[in-house]
C-alpha cells in the first residue's frame, strides 16, 4: 500500500512538492484555503480535503507549506487544525519559512500533544521541488529524522541536518535575507546602468558570467531589464520582505546587528508598500527609478 502523507497547502512551492510525492508513487490527502487551487492536483490523483484536520487524519505524516507564522499557526492549531486530529508519535513536517520564535513555540506545542515535529524549510525554486532538486535544511532529533528520510530521498536531492529544531529557520532565514541582499544590489546595478544609457540586454549579458553573479541575481536581472515582473514569479516581494522581517527579528534576538541585510530588507518593503507586493522580486526595480 502506498504511504499516504497530509498535505497543508497548495502555493507554489507546495504544489511542486505535491506532484513529486504523486510522481513517487505517494498517496497525497491535501487542503487548501483557496479550493481552486486544489483542481489540478486532484487531476493528477490528490484527495481534497475541506479542512486541515480532514487532510492529517489517519496518516502517519503531515507535511505544511504556509506563507507566514499567522498562517502555520491557523492551520496547525485553528479550528479544525491539523495537530488535533493527528495520531500520536506521528510526526509533522513543517517547510514554512517561519519566523525562528514561532518555530520553537509552535514545536513545543506540537511535541506536547505526542507529535513528533520536523522543522525543515527548503531552498529551491517550484522547478527544482518538482524535478526532485529541493534541498531540505532540517532541524530534528535525529531519530524523528531517520523515519522520514525514505520521503525527503524522494522528494529532494539533498538533506542537511542543522541540528535540533530551530536551527534549520536559522540557516534558512539568513540565506534569505542574503538572497534579499544579492537582489537588492543587483537591482541597483542594472538601475544606474540604463539610466546612464547602457543596453540592457548587454548589462545582463556581462552580470551573468562576471564573478559577482549569483543565483538571485541571476533569476531576477532579466526581469529587471526587461521590466516584465509579472510572468514567472517564483517568488514575490512580499514575501522577501517577509522572510527579511523574521531574519532581523532573530538577529535582535541574538544581539546582533545586519545593516546590510537591514537595508535589503527596506528595499523589499518599500517594494510592497508601492503596490509591488504580489510581482515578481525583479520590481524592487521600480523603486529606484527617478
Amino acid at each position: 500500500m502506498a504511504h499516504t502523507i497530509g498535505f497543508l497547502g497548495a502555493g507554489r512551492m507546495a504544489s511542486a512538492m505535491i506532484k513529486r510525492l504523486l510522481s513517487k508513487g505517494y498517496d497525497v490527502k491535501v487542503w487548501n484555503r483557496n479550493k481552486a487551487k486544489l483542481e489540478p492536483l486532484v487531476t493528477l490523483g490528490a484527495v481534497a480535503c475541506d479542512t486541515p484536520a480532514m487532510a492529517a487524519k489517519d496518516v502517519d505524516t503531515v507535511i505544511s507549506f504556509m506563507s507566514d507564522d499567522a498562517a502555520a499557526r491557523s492551520v496547525w492549531l485553528g479550528d479544525d487544525g491539523a495537530l488535533a486530529a493527528m495520531r500520536k508519535d506521528s510526526i509533522a513536517i513543517e517547510c514554512s519559512t517561519l519566523s525562528h520564535g514561532f518555530v520553537l513555540e509552535l514545536s513545543k506545542t506540537i511535541e506536547a500533544a505526542g507529535v513528533r515535529y520536523v522543522d525543515s524549510p527548503v531552498t529551491g525554486i517550484p522547478a527544482d521541488v518538482e524535478a526532485g532538486n529541493t534541498i531540505f535544511l532540517i532541524g530534528a532529533a535525529p531519530e524523528t529524522l531517520d523515519r522520514i528520510t525514505p520521503i525527503l530521498n524522494d522528494t529532494g536531492k539533498k538533506t542537511i541536518h542543522f541540528g535540533p529544531i530551530g536551527s534549520g529557520t536559522v540557516y534558512k532565514l539568513m540565506h534569505n535575507l542574503l538572497g534579499a541582499v544579492h537582489i537588492a544590489a543587483a537591482a541597483e546595478l542594472v538601475a544606474v546602468a540604463q539610466k546612464a544609457g547602457l543596453d540592457g540586454q548587454t548589462v545582463a549579458d556581462t552580470f551573468a558570467i562576471g564573478a559577482n553573479a549569483s543565483g538571485s541575481g541571476l533569476m531576477t536581472v532579466p526581469g529587471m531589464v526587461s521590466g516584465n515582473h509579472h510572468e514567472n514569479i517564483h517568488f514575490t516581494n512580499v514575501l522577501r520582505a517577509k522572510d527579511a522581517s523574521y531574519a532581523l527579528a532573530l538577529v535582535k534576538d541574538l544581539g546582533m546587528a545586519t545593516p546590510v541585510g537591514q537595508s535589503a530588507y527596506e528595499v523589499f518593503e518599500k517594494a510592497t508598500k508601492s503596490g509591488l507586493g504580489d510581482l515578481a522580486q525583479s520590481a524592487v526595480i521600480e523603486t529606484l527609478k527617478a
